[in-house]
């Protein structure tokens, strides 16, 4: 994997993440700005951005939405944060982005604790930011793999 796209995958990262903590949705338009460009990297390289074949790209598509599929039937997640999570099962693969659910969950209960902790009596319902939490697994697995 070329060390060139770790800077831009991580400013893609957090720009979801920004829009999500702001907004709590993940525009298509940044997912299509990263899914463009790696569908062709697997389409003509035969591998993907950080180098998980086309299967494994695929078999990590479907492991990605799957898990966030089930959260959003029953309306815990929006749809946003099922492509987001495909995406980056996309572009990790099968075995990355098993890595990166598991560090998101992780971080997404702690996230929900912190709001149970300091939640306010004016408002009991409201929604976390998701994509924040499937940013930092994304960013973890993949700079882990890189230096780790």
């Amino acid at each position: 994997m070329g060390s060139w796209i770790l800077g831009p995958l991580v400013v893609w990262a957090l720009a979801v993440a920004v829009y999500d903590v702001r907004q709590r949705r993940v525009p298509n338009v940044l997912l299509i700005l990263l899914g463009v460009p790696a569908l062709l990297a697997v389409a003509v390289n035969r591998h993907g951005l950080l180098g998980a074949g086309i299967w494994e790209s695929l078999g990590g598509l479907v492991l990605g939405a799957a898990p966030l599929l089930a959260g959003y039937l029953i309306r815990q997640v929006g749809a946003g944060d099922v492509k987001l999570s495909a995406l980056q099962g996309f572009i990790l693969g099968w075995a990355g982005v098993g890595k990166a659910l598991l560090i998101s969950g992780v971080v997404l209960g702690l996230m929900s604790l912190a709001a149970l902790r300091w939640k306010r009596k004016d408002k009991p319902q409201f929604k976390l930011p998701a994509a924040l939490a499937l940013v930092v697994g994304f960013v973890g697995v993949f700079l882990y793999d890189s230096f780790g």
